[in-house]
């Protein structure tokens, strides 16, 4: 085994000689192989390794996060952010709040220690939904607006509140947005928005109602089958 060192980090690997003709790095249950042919040296190998060490240290730490995912996710069940799967892990820290951390591939939720025999569901059901309120807060606004540059017209105001199993509603020319829409893609989400925005004009589900929507949405049998199971 050989290895090679950055500034902050050491790249052990292992070499296989090859009769190939290239050379080639894989990461292989964390641990880095390379083929090289029989004939490349210590110090080409070196080199190489040198020149792929962003992309090494990349797919290493992405291994050790989906291992420590398989050693700590409380269940089999991902949580969505705007259409994308994440695992939950949970952590507990001497800290005073719950507090959500988002990676790449998952979910990090710390809690504090004097929580560890309380019913840990409830509060990470909790937490996620205060994420869930802080980033409809952050998107929904820019969203509401480019619906309404699209359709030229806007309710009178527009809040961020849950309002049970509906994920949105118009009310008196005022949109409610339920911030659990949050875990549905941008897509889906531009597609209720502006579904409570044709309600603005046509309060039923009529003829004319459909083909205002079908108007301002894109490929719109494609998403109306993906929302046709979502209570909006």
């Amino acid at each position: 085994m050989s290895f090679f060192k950055t500034n902050t980090d050491i790249i052990t690997y292992t070499v296989d000689k090859t009769s190939n003709s290239s050379l080639y790095i894989s990461i292989q249950n964390g641990e880095v192989i390379v083929k090289a042919p029989w004939y490349y040296t210590q110090k080409q190998i070196q080199n190489v390794i040198e020149e792929k060490k962003n992309w090494i240290l990349k797919h290493l730490k992405e291994y050790i996060e989906k291992e420590t995912i398989q050693k700590q996710k409380i269940n089999n069940e991902p949580i969505f952010i705007l259409g994308k799967s994440y695992d939950i892990i949970v952590k507990y820290e001497t800290t005073q709040n719950p507090t959500l951390n988002l990676f790449e591939h998952y979910v990090e939720i710390i809690l504090p220690a004097k929580y560890i025999h309380l019913d840990k569901a409830s509060i990470i059901q909790a937490t996620i939904r205060k994420m869930y309120l802080s980033l409809a807060k952050e998107k929904m606004e820019n969203m509401m607006e480019d619906v309404r540059h699209l359709l030229n017209f806007a309710p009178e105001d527009f809040k961020i509140k849950c309002i049970g199993d509906s994920l949105a509603k118009c009310s008196n020319q005022i949109i409610t947005i339920n911030p659990s829409i949050m875990q549905y893609s941008s897509e889906i989400i531009q597609f209720i928005v502006i579904h409570e925005f044709c309600h603005l004009k046509y309060k039923n589900h009529t003829k004319r109602f459909y083909e205002l929507m079908e108007k301002y949405i894109f490929d719109y049998e494609k998403i109306a089958q993906q929302v046709k199971k979502l209570k909006f």
